[in-house]
């Protein structure tokens, strides 16, 4: 009996020590990896591993949050409060009624790509060459097939139509009669306007049967919507631009007074006329979640 427990314990401690030797050896064979990161968000030194090193660089830091020079600091600290910092966004907010009163956030400045914002910038140029006289009531345009764009059969390839119909089906989505437009008034001119009204990081690219349009960003898009509501270039055309902005936005769901709005998937800008209070709301965001909450806070600020 005695010889039994003697034979069992020696194969317990035999046991015991493969296992703590097999343990050893493992975790000698494990890489680990150090990863130093900036506080810009780069990349100092990493220490090579067996697993994939997580993209650093890609992460949007507190830190890297600016607003523009001369920013209301109530309004930025209501926008970055609203926005939070998990998403990459760009928001612009203008007091229509004093100029000096804005504010522009952004943690990414890059340009977003955009179509229906692009019908709107579009329909600018198309009434700035009505107002100059190169573009009127008896002027026709021929669908030529490099226009065909889609599957609508309200525009025909070969066919004239007049601008204002051209007009009227691009607001409705129509990217064919959206491309004889452009075709007529062409891109470089669309620029052109698009600078005069303070657009200096928007730029039209290709056509409307591209899957990138061109891009623009939430502040340009604020600044056209402050030089249309002061009726700048196209001066009476303005009231029929802010009428073609139709839809909702997130932005300005809690909103009240007069409101025109528009949005293009994560790009959204609304005017708003509520009890003598005039401002402008744009903004871009990687998630429109926030952008209620958005709304209410630059309206706590604007309308106070």
């Amino acid at each position: 009996m005695k010889n039994n427990i003697v034979v069992g314990a020696l194969i317990a401690s035999l046991l015991a020590f493969v296992v703590y030797t097999s343990t050893n050896k493992d975790a000698e064979m494990r890489k680990v990896t150090v990863v130093q990161v900036k506080k810009s968000g780069k990349v100092k030194k990493t220490v090579s591993s067996t697993d994939k090193e997580p993209n650093v660089n890609s992460i949007e830091y507190d830190n890297q949050v600016k607003s523009s020079k001369g920013s209301d600091k109530q309004l930025v600290k209501a926008i970055k409060k609203a926005m939070g910092q998990d998403v990459s966004y760009q928001v612009a907010a203008y007091d229509l009624n004093k100029s000096s009163h804005f504010a522009e956030v952004t943690n990414t400045k890059s340009g977003q790509d955009s179509q229906k914002i692009f019908y709107l910038y579009l329909l600018l140029a198309l009434y700035a060459q009505e107002k100059s006289g190169k573009i009127g009531a008896s002027t026709t345009i021929k669908v030529t097939k490099a226009d065909k764009a889609g599957t609508s059969r309200a525009i025909a390839v070969g066919i004239s139509y007049g601008p204002s119909y051209l007009r009227e089906q691009m607001l409705k989505g129509n990217k064919t009669a959206a491309n004889a437009l452009l075709r007529t008034i062409r891109t470089k001119q669309v620029n052109k306007i698009l600078k005069q009204l303070g657009a200096s990081q928007t730029k039209l690219t290709g056509t409307f049967s591209k899957s990138v349009v061109g891009k623009t960003t939430a502040s340009d898009l604020a600044k056209i919507m402050v030089s249309i509501y002061q009726g700048k270039l196209v001066g009476s055309y303005n009231q029929q631009v802010l009428t073609a902005m139709t839809g909702k936005t997130k932005l300005a769901s809690k909103a009240k007074g007069t409101i025109y709005q528009y949005a293009d998937g994560n790009l959204e800008v609304a005017l708003i006329s509520n009890n003598g209070h005039n401002y402008v709301v744009s903004a871009w965001s990687s998630k429109t979640d926030d952008f209620v909450s958005l709304g209410q806070a630059v309206k706590q600020v604007m309308e106070k």
